[in-house]
Formats: structure tokens, C-alpha cells, sequence
């Protein structure tokens, strides 16, 4: 087999944490090839969505991370939606993929939330898949730059341990390329990765993840990330520097003592 993905992402493939895991383990009555039916847990925590009643996607025993939906059941979602002529060796490769990008994408959203807000522990509520809706920076991406439009788009909402209500994420998901295709991906052009006259690779994606612009608090984070990005290094001399005159406990109790030995 060569590079790619055996699934083209045109938005009609189940969305890998939500819709796939909605469908029964039991194998099409015309495949030929047996699927496993054996669901991996993710490393995304799942937070209470009491928006909805949807006991679809389970948790762990413990009801404390996602679950991804068995090969089988991605394959009956693929069918279900249409999909005709499905390869059904590729599907093990499909999963591994869709799987991979998910907890990548949840990477990423922890990125933002620990460097913006020292938060270790956001949960995932809910995601929305939205492929058919281009968000604006996809669309500034395809029609000023000319890139390859994003494939999906997800819609993730994160519950951060504060009280307030859950906080939307936007994810737009862009194919790279398969080290055959001239098509001008966003990851390939941004990041300097095109690639000719070179044996295929696995399929590449590149992620943009960021909140989503419900509130001015999101258009600051925004800005912060993107200083954070731009200038690395004056970034960690100000953490560094934030870091050493921060008092600590301790510290603070030693300059008091000390003030009121000074006071006698």
C-alpha cells in the first residue's frame, strides 16, 4: 500500500469520538473479512455533558476517559452513510489514523490551557462535527493564501474545572499530502515539507486549534498564543523572570520574621 489515507476526507466519514461509536458490533452480512470489535481507551477525560442523554460513546470502567469505536463499528458508520466498495483491510489503518489525529488534537488543546491558564485537567464535554461549516480562518486560508481546504472541522467543548460553562475549541483538520499529491496543503507549504522525487509516506495533517471567538477573553488568549509562537524566546525569558520574583511561602514567612526581629 502505498501513502495516504485509505478514506477520503470529503466529510461523510463518522466522526471518530462521536458517531461511530453509535453503531451495533455486528459485521455486514456481505463482508468478507472479520473486523475487531475491540474499542481502545483514549487519553481524553470525559466530563458529565447534562446537555444530553447520550450513553452511545462510553467511558471507561470508570467513566473517566473516552472510548474510540471498534474497527467494526467505523466500518458500519462508513457504511451506513452511503460508502460503497469500502476496503476492508484498510480499515486497522483507518482507525490507528482517526484515532491518532484525535488525540492530537487534544494535545493541543491542552497546550493552550496549561500555557494560558496553568490548568492540567480540562475534560472533554462534547464535540460537534461541522464539516460542511468553513470557519473563518479556513476560509481566510483558502481563499487568500490558496490552500487546500480543511477536510472537517470539529467543535470541541472543554470543561475546565472552574464552574463556568464549558469553553468552545475549534479544530480545523488539513490534509498534508501522501508524498504523491501536488496539491498545496496547508502543512506541507506552511511547514516546508513538500516533498518530490521522494519514496511515499504515511498521510500527514496538519491541526489548527485554538477557542473559539464566544468571548473577548478567547480574542486575548488568541493574541497571547500567537506572541507566545512568534517570539518563543522572549516569552521564556518573561516565565523565567515571573518565575524567580514570585515569593514563595516560604519566603514570605522568612521576610516577616525577619521584619519583626528588625521591629524589636
Amino acid at each position: 500500500m502505498t501513502g495516504g489515507c485509505p478514506v477520503k476526507h470529503d466529510g461523510s466519514i463518522p466522526a471518530s469520538l462521536e458517531h461511530a461509536a453509535r453503531h451495533a458490533q455486528t459485521p455486514q452480512s456481505d463482508q468478507q473479512i472479520p473486523l475487531s470489535t475491540h474499542r481502545i481507551i483514549s487519553s481524553i477525560p470525559r466530563a458529565a455533558d447534562n446537555s444530553q442523554n447520550d450513553s452511545s460513546h462510553q467511558a471507561d470502567g470508570e467513566g473517566k476517559n473516552w472510548v474510540y469505536p471498534s474497527e467494526q463499528q467505523f466500518y458500519n458508520a462508513m457504511r451506513r452513510k452511503g460508502w460503497e466498495g469500502v476496503d476492508e483491510s484498510t480499515m486497522p489503518l483507518v482507525v490507528r489514523i482517526h484515532n491518532a489525529v484525535n488525540e492530537r488534537g487534544w494535545s493541543h488543546v491542552r497546550r493552550w490551557e496549561k500555557e494560558l491558564y496553568d490548568n492540567d485537567n480540562p475534560r472533554l464535554v462534547r464535540f460537534l462535527g461541522r464539516p460542511k461549516d468553513m470557519s473563518p480562518n479556513a476560509f481566510i486560508n483558502t481563499y487568500l493564501f490558496w490552500y487546500s481546504p480543511p477536510f472537517d472541522r470539529h467543535d470541541w467543548f472543554i470543561d475546565r474545572g472552574d464552574g463556568e460553562p464549558a469553553r468552545r475549541y475549534v479544530i480545523d483538520f488539513y490534509s498534508g499530502g501522501d508524498g504523491n499529491s501536488s496539491e498545496k496543503g496547508i502543512s506541507s507549504t506552511m511547514f516546508g515539507q513538500q516533498r518530490k522525487n521522494l519514496p511515499p509516506r504515511p498521510p500527514s495533517m496538519y491541526l489548527d486549534v485554538r477557542p473559539a471567538l464566544d468571548s473577548t477573553e478567547a480574542l486575548l488568549d488568541r493574541f497571547k498564543m500567537f506572541f507566545i509562537d512568534s517570539f518563543p524566546g522572549i516569552y521564556g525569558a518573561m516565565k523565567t523572570r515571573k518565575t524567580m520574583t514570585t515569593p514563595t511561602a516560604n519566603n514570605k514567612h522568612v521576610d516577616t520574621k525577619t521584619s519583626a526581629t528588625g521591629t524589636k
